[in-house]
This record gives structure tokens, C-alpha cells and sequence, in this order.
């Protein structure tokens, strides 16, 4: 069998891939763009991968049995025992509803399809990063798919006139092309799915099968491997979570490794004998296994600190991670990847297919249990309850409403005996969060309230929010609501509310639960703002509001203004029960009140000055949940919110007299 020459540089290349990528896990300032290492590994395995396999094919030796045995020899192992340990783990220390997005995400992982798993998942209600240990794997799945289909395509294209390096050539573009003009509009489709990446992995195989221009000369090697290096280091010092990415930004990593890749085959370079050097290739062979390991140790150390590690935690957070990959590229790797090595032959397909089952049995059995909540104590199973602590009928009413649903049929809540609704509560996904509250509200005043609300759509015309994670259009909606809201004599009185601090700053800056989301930013039809235009973005949505009021009061309605309540830096019920469990009681959460103020006092501000135009009655609930000194997140031992921002149903129907001011307004009009 035909075997590539070594090529040190290669290993001493997956370094400076491996590293960024850990180091910004770690939240090292300086690596704001570390991720892009994914792109680096993503053009060095397209290189070598086709170029092992084109070798083969022009040779008369490839076997796609063999083929597939030296993949499942180098990668399900260790991807397999960092599954088995992280479940292990992960049942010990995780809450019920983390360790069911664990569960799911190690069945996806065992399958191949992590990245599609975290792709569906994408968006505002996704939960954070930092309570995901496998959320590393989609990187790994897009490589395994690329690994099964590229082998095929290679043998069924290689004896035709438009060979194998013109079709690979063909889908590289336009993967490139869907990449560069996708990737704002489907950013979580862009960032996850195969289609929109495999022009990186592209690339590395176009190198393979081109020899392309010839770089005899030492100084042109130096200055075209010097530039590729210069092209990734940039990206990681300069790319941050508010680029646009990959599109267009991925070029700088894919190109920079394309061309290291590509002058190293001439000769060495002061850039090749870097990495050829022994510290970056000791890096480079142990990079999968570091890969592997160094997001579920970060990952179970946030979990149990609940804040990212100070240099000083992250520095041997950093060793043991080193330790981690050192064992498993030892005990786990080395073994496993000779041929024969201690399972021969198609033994072991069978032995990665029955641990694959019991993989997926042991998380499957995690998922269906829901992620073992008998396994707490009464009251916490009571506290881990409140995360799915939201009104029975908001599915079908609002999160899992179609697009091809009508929005003008809503929801009625309150005395739904009473006749059609003379309440509407409107706004983004704060307005059902809001649903138990009015329900109560209405039962005890006799009158019945419909829902008009759509994920972050706050109601705005000419006001487009651009959702990282997924496609987000509030147009459609928008269209049928507004004249639907504002022709209804029966309408007498609107209820807005929305999570107003999201619009005009973008995700929470302290905390875990948001942390590491890539951008949220407003603006209108075609044109964003600056994500740190916040006193644009503040601008912005007043004046955009201002004009919902005033478009209401000119129909006749009255208008009823929610201000902004407390948001939390953790998801609430997780982190009552993690308190808990290592600490033996169930404390008293709170946000301090001067993070609360500086998060909403210029939008309060604001809503003042506009409740004092147009004389608007408002509702604050933050006066009920706060003091002068903090903000409560947990009220006679119920959490104030099931998430980090959505009230709890519980907490919410406790809200319920500070909303009988809205129907105090119909006994006002005389209806």
C-alpha cells in the first residue's frame, strides 16, 4: 500500500490549529478568533485524506473496506471513550436538563450527526455553550461526513473525462459561493451543515490534486509560507463572534494553511522548520486527542465554578487537558491504529458497531428518563421542574407555531367565557412569558386576553432583527398582526412587552448563560447596525416604538407598556439545584441591583419619556423582583425565571395584580 511522505511541518500545523481553539475556550482575550482553527484542521484533512486516496486509486490499491478501517482505527476510540467518560461524568454532575442536552448530543456524536443536532438547536433558546461537553463534536462530524461521501465520489468520477479534481473543483465553488451569500442570512445553517464548509475541506483536496505553481526558490517558499501563517494568526488575533462567519472571513485560515501546505512541498522554509520543530509537532500529534478532551474539562469546571477559569485555573486547566490527550494518544490512539492492532480485520467494525449500540442505549436511556430527575431529592426534583415551567399551551400558541400557520388566529387566555377578546398582549417572546400573569388577571376581572407574539419580533414595521442562529423574517407576521390589531374595534386595550435590552445591546455581557453567542443586532430592512452602536440600536427602537404607540392611539387603543425586567447571568432552576447538590442547601440567588441598572437604565429612560408623551400606563415589574441593592431571582423558594430571562409560569401567576391595571382600562372605558 502507497504511503505519503512525513511531513513534520503538517503536525507542527495541527499545533496552531489546536491551540487557538483551546485557548479560546478559555476565554483568553487575545484568541477572540481562536475558533478559526477548525478551518485549519479542516484543510489539512481534506489534503491528506485525498491525497492518500488519489495515490491508491492512480496506484490500483484503494479499498474503500480499507479505507474505512484506517478511519474508524484513528478516530472512534478516542471519540468513543471521551463519549463514555463525558456521560459518566455528566450523570454525576448535571442537572436533568443539561445532562438530557448531553444525552442527545452524545447519540448525535455516535451517529456522525452532532452538527446537525446543534444546528437544529441553534437560536435564541438554545442553551448555553458552557453547559454542552459535546458541542465540540460537530467539527468532528462534518470531517466523518466528508470522510464517507469524498471516497465515493472519487471512485465513481475517476475514470471520467471530467475527473475527480474537476468535480471536486465544481463543489468547492459552490460551496465557497452558498458560503460567501449564506452565511448572514443562515449563519447557524452556515457556521454547522457540510454544505456550507465543505469548500474548506475542498480546498485541502484541490491541493491534493493539483500540483499548482511551482516554488523552487527559498525565498518565495519563506515568503509564501511566511504569508500563511501571517493570513491564520490574523484571523485568530482580528475575526471575533460579531464576524460574519465562515463566508467570506474564513478565507483568511483556509488559504493560510493552503498555502503553507503548498510551499512546504518544495522544500523547507523558516515557517516549515517552526513547525517542523519538536515542541509544535508534539502539540500536532497529540491535537486530536486535545481536540477531544480540553471542551469537556472546561466545560465540567465552568459547570462546578460557575465562571470561566482566571489565568491561573486556566493554566492547569490547560495541563490537564495536555495530561488527558497524553494518556489517551498513549493508551487509546497509538493502539488502535495499527493495522491488526488489538482488534483485527472486521472484528473490529463489529466491536465499533457494539459500542456504538451501548453508546446509544446508555444515552438513549438518559433521554427517554428525561435526564434522570429521580435520581435528586424530592424538593430539587421540585427545583428542576421549574426549567419546563411555562404555560401548557404556549407550544401550539407560540414556540412551535409554523410558518404556514396564520397568525390571526391567536391564543385566548383569561374569562374566555366572556366573549372576544378586548385585551391583546403583544411582543416578542416576553409577551407569553407574561401569559399566566394576564390568564389570572382576566379569570379575576371577567375578560378574556389574546396573544399576538413571534420570537424576537417586538412589532415594529421598518425594524429588522438579525437572529444569529437562524433565518429570522418578521415580515409575514407582521403583516397580518398589525392591521389585524389595529382594525379590531373589539381591541380596546395592547399590552406591549418585550426583552428590550436585547435589541439595543445585544446579549448579556455577564454570566454564563449567554456567553460566547455571536451577534444580535437591529437595524432596518438592509442595513444592520454596529453591534456596539448602542446608542444607535437604543435610537432605533424607541423611534420605532414610538411609532407602534403611536399607530395604536390613533386606532383608539390604549396602550399598556411592560418595562424591562432583571436578566439573569445563569439559567435560574440549574443553578438553585448545582447549589444544592455541592453545597447542601438551596440558596438565595440574586442579581446585583448597579449590573441590573447598567444593563436597562438608558431604555427605562426612555420608556419614561415615552409613557410621559403619549401618557401611557406602564407596568414594573423589575420594582416588585428588586430592592436597592439587588434584584431577586428566587421569591419564597420559587425561581423567578425557568431560564436565565423568561418569567417562570409559577412566578408569572404571582404577577398577576400588578396586572389589574389592564382591566381597571375597560372598566375605565365602560366596557
Amino acid at each position: 500500500m502507497s504511503q505519503l511522505s512525513y511531513r513534520a511541518d503538517i503536525d507542527g500545523l495541527r499545533a496552531v490549529a489546536v491551540l487557538p481553539v483551546v485557548l479560546f475556550h478559555l476565554g483568553v482575550p487575545a484568541m477572540a478568533g481562536g475558533f478559526v482553527g477548525v478551518d485549519v484542521f479542516f484543510v489539512i484533512s481534506g489534503f491528506l485524506i485525498t491525497s492518500i486516496i488519489r495515490r491508491e486509486i492512480a496506484e490500483g490499491q484503494f479499498s474503500i473496506l480499507r479505507f474505512y478501517e484506517r478511519r474508524v482505527r484513528r478516530i472512534l476510540p478516542a471519540l468513543f471513550v471521551t463519549i463514555a467518560v463525558t456521560l459518566a461524568i455528566s450523570s454525576l454532575m448535571q442537572v436533568p436538563k443539561d445532562l438530557l442536552n448531553t444525552a442527545q448530543s452524545a447519540v448525535a456524536a455516535t451517529l456522525f450527526a452532532s452538527n446537525v443536532l446543534f444546528f437544529l438547536e441553534s437560536g435564541y433558546f438554545d442553551a448555553s455553550a458552557y453547559s454542552k461537553p459535546l458541542l465540540h463534536s460537530w467539527s468532528l462530524a462534518i470531517e466523518e461526513q466528508f470522510y464517507i461521501l469524498l471516497p465515493l465520489l472519487m471512485i465513481a468520477v475517476s475514470r471520467r473525462r471530467f475527473g475527480a479534481t474537476g468535480w471536486i473543483a465544481a463543489i468547492t465553488l459552490a460551496s465557497f459561493l452558498l458560503s460567501a451569500f449564506a452565511t448572514r442570512s443562515y449563519p447557524s445553517a452556515a457556521y454547522y451543515l457540510l454544505p456550507w464548509r465543505a469548500w474548506e475541506l475542498g480546498i485541502g483536496a484541490l491541493l491534493a490534486c493539483v500540483t499548482g505553481p511551482a516554488l523552487h526558490s527559498a525565498a518565495l517558499r519563506g515568503a509564501v509560507a511566511g504569508l500563511g501563517l501571517a493570513l491564520i494568526l490574523g484571523a485568530v488575533l482580528l475575526i471575533d463572534a460579531a464576524t460574519p462567519f465562515p463566508g467570506v472571513a474564513a478565507l483568511a485560515p483556509v488559504a493560510g494553511t493552503a498555502m503553507i501546505i503548498h510551499a512546504g512541498r518544495f522544500g523547507p522554509s523558516p515557517v516549515s522548520r517552526l513547525l517542523g520543530a519538536a515542541g509544535p509537532v508534539w502539540i500536532g500529534k497529540l491535537s486530536y486527542s486535545l481536540y477531544l478532551w480540553h471542551w469537556p474539562v472546561i466545560v465540567f469546571f465552568v459547570y462546578w465554578r460557575f465562571d470561566m477559569p482566571d489565568p491561573v485555573e486556566g493554566t492547569a486547566l490547560f495541563a490537564l487537558s495536555l495530561a488527558a490527550a497524553a494518556l489517551s494518544l498513549r493508551y487509546v490512539e497509538r493502539p488502535f491504529r495499527k493495522p491488526g492492532g488489538p482488534v483485527p480485520g472486521l472484528r473490529l467494525f463489529a466491536g465499533a458497531g457494539a459500542t456504538a449500540a451501548l453508546l446509544l442505549a446508555v444515552s438513549g436511556g438518559l433521554v427517554l428518563s428525561r435526564g434522570l430527575p429521580g435520581r435528586l431529592p424530592g424538593d430539587l426534583q421540585r427545583i428542576a421542574a421549574f426549567s419546563e415551567d411555562f404555560d401548557p399551551r404556549s407550544g401550539p400558541c407560540f414556540y412551535v407555531k409554523t410558518e404556514e400557520e396564520s397568525w390571526l388566529d391567536p391564543c385566548i387566555y383569561g374569562d374566555v367565557t366572556a366573549g372576544p377578546p378586548k385585551v391583546a398582549l403583544w411582543g416578542d417572546s416576553h409577551a407569553p412569558a407574561l401569559v399566566p400573569a394576564l390568564d389570572q388577571a382576566g379569570h379575576d376581572a371577567g375578560a378574556s386576553v389574546a396573544l399576538y407574539a413571534k420570537q424576537g419580533c417586538p412589532g415594529f414595521t421598518d425594524f429588522q432583527v438579525y437572529w444569529t442562529g437562524n433565518d429570522h423574517d418578521c415580515s409575514r407576521y407582521l403583516d397580518e398582526i398589525i392591521p389585524a390589531i389595529l382594525n379590531d374595534p373589539g381591541i380596546e386595550v395592547v399590552v406591549l412587552s418585550f426583552r428590550t435590552p436585547i435589541y439595543t445591546q445585544g446579549w448579556l455581557d455577564y454570566g454564563l448563560a449567554e456567553r460566547g453567542r455571536r451577534s444580535i443586532t437591529i437595524g432596518s430592512r438592509d442595513t444592520p447596525l454596529s453591534p456596539v452602536a448602542v446608542e444607535a440600536r437604543l435610537a432605533l427602537f424607541l423611534d420605532r416604538l414610538d411609532g407602534a404607540v403611536t399607530a395604536l392611539q390613533a386606532a383608539g387603543k390604549r396602550v399598556i407598556l411592560v418595562y424591562p425586567t432583571p436578566e439573569a447571568g445563569v439559567q435560574v432552576p440549574s443553578a438553585l439545584l448545582r447549589q444544592a447538590l455541592w453545597q447542601g442547601a438551596i440558596g438565595d440567588l440574586a442579581l446585583p441591583r448597579d449590573v441590573f441598572d447598567a444593563r436597562t437604565a438608558h431604555s427605562i429612560a426612555g420608556f419614561d419619556r415615552l409613557a410621559e408623551r403619549h401618557g401611557l400606563t406602564t407596568v414594573r415589574l423589575d420594582r416588585a423582583l428588586c430592592d436597592e441593592m439587588a434584584c431577586r431571582l428566587v421569591q419564597d423558594g420559587i425561581p423567578v425565571f425557568r431560564d436565565n430571562n423568561h418569567l417562570s409560569a409559577t412566578a408569572a401567576r404571582n404577577m398577576a395584580p400588578h396586572f389589574r391595571t389592564v382591566f381597571e382600562t375597560l372598566r375605565e372605558r365602560g366596557t
